[in-house]
């Protein structure tokens, strides 16, 4: 480990940490506008608006540290061959492999850190969020319901007011529905309620007692005035968000084991994302190059680009594999391929260039 490697690393890190921290804040907001969303929408409970926001970090993650690794090395490396330091350490013998040297201890660690978050953390954090939800449906918080507050229930069913809210979520007090379909108006009110939940099917009853119910036509006479000692209501699931993938959410375990197309693409997905990660920080090195006093931001755009381009290449490789366009076997493979060739031609091109380069000093007499 030379002084020049470990200078080397120490840039790399710091800039791969100052472009990860500003994408976690990015993310974060994204995060935080998405689930807040979802709780104005009563598709998630209030209380689990900071544990929602942390579970589904590690999923971003999965997505920002490729990225964030060929940013960071493109700043590092990028700045290096702007002060002409780059020209320095190559004057000194110091090679294009040696540049790539202590890019594979990071490399390294980079790489078990996604195979980790897209193999354990990030889907067990979506199980986690998936299974605290479904919990909360099994109480009034099914509806986003809180005290003193108007909800709009899932699938037209209504709007729900209750005035207050036990401790344990299960009963509500003073609480009123009202109801529209086919012109006519519903009304339901009632003293007390509870939640009552069937273990087999999970369907949600909240049962209202000491009420009455208000139905008939706005405008019209002939509306009808009914007390009742207790009601059933069926308060429909909320629906899964287009975004939310059940099979996102399953175990590598269950994955591996199971044999059906869609497991077998969700399995390559994730295989797919420590494979990008490697490819970019081996052709960062490569993209950094530059001349002195060069703009320090003009290869960026380049570099998203194509982290871009790789990406939705790999995903839509895993859509014809699962739609049956391409064959199974072939998976996503075909991209990752298809980039180490670019890889293999850019570093073939690079170590030509600096041999080249060597053999010109030596015929000039200069030590190479």
């Amino acid at each position: 480990m030379t002084s020049a490697n470990r200078y080397l690393e120490r840039e790399v890190i710091a800039a791969l940490g100052g472009v990860l921290l500003v994408m976690l804040m990015v993310v974060f907001g994204g995060l935080l506008t998405d689930v807040l969303n979802k709780i104005a929408r009563g598709k998630i409970p209030a209380q689990l608006l900071f544990s929602q926001i942390g579970l589904r970090v590690p999923d971003a993650l999965t997505l920002l540290l490729p990225l964030a690794s060929l940013l960071g090395v493109l700043l590092a490396y990028g700045r290096l061959y702007r002060d002409s330091e780059m020209s320095v350490l190559a004057a000194a013998g110091y090679g294009p492999l040696h540049t790539l040297r202590p890019l594979l201890r990071i490399g390294a660690v980079l790489v078990a850190a996604q195979i980790a978050l897209a193999f354990l953390l990030a889907p067990g954090g979506r199980a986690i969020a998936h299974d605290m939800v479904q919990t909360m449906q099994r109480s009034v918080a099914v509806a986003g319901l809180t005290s003193g507050r108007f909800v709009e229930l899932p699938g037209g069913a209504g709007v729900l007011y209750v005035s207050r809210v036990s401790a344990d979520m299960r009963e509500v007090e003073e609480l009123m529905l009202v109801r529209e379909r086919d012109g006519g108006r519903l009304v339901l009110t009632a003293r007390r309620g509870t939640i009552e939940v069937n273990p087999i099917t999970e369907d949600i009853l909240l049962r209202l007692e000491a009420g009455e119910r208000v139905d008939g036509r706005p405008g019209e006479p002939g509306y009808r005035r009914i007390r009742f000692e207790t009601a059933d209501i069926a308060i429909p699931k909320q629906p899964l968000d287009p975004g939310d993938d059940p099979i996102q959410s399953r175990s590598t375990r269950e994955l591996w084991q199971a044999d059906d197309s869609e497991s077998n693409a969700e399995l390559t997905r994730r295989l797919a994302q420590p494979i990008v990660l490697a490819m970019l920080l081996l052709l960062a090195p490569i993209m950094a190059q530059g001349a002195p006093r060069q703009p320090r931001y003009d290869k960026l755009v380049v570099a998203i680009l194509l982290y871009v381009t790789y990406t939705n290449l790999v995903e839509l490789a895993r859509v014809w594999a699962v739609t049956g366009t391409l064959p199974a076997w072939l998976g996503t493979w075909w991209v990752h391929a298809l980039f180490a060739v670019v890889v293999v031609i850019a570093w073939g091109h690079e170590l030509l260039a600096w041999r080249r380069g060597r053999t010109l000093l030596r015929q000039l007499g200069a030590p190479a």
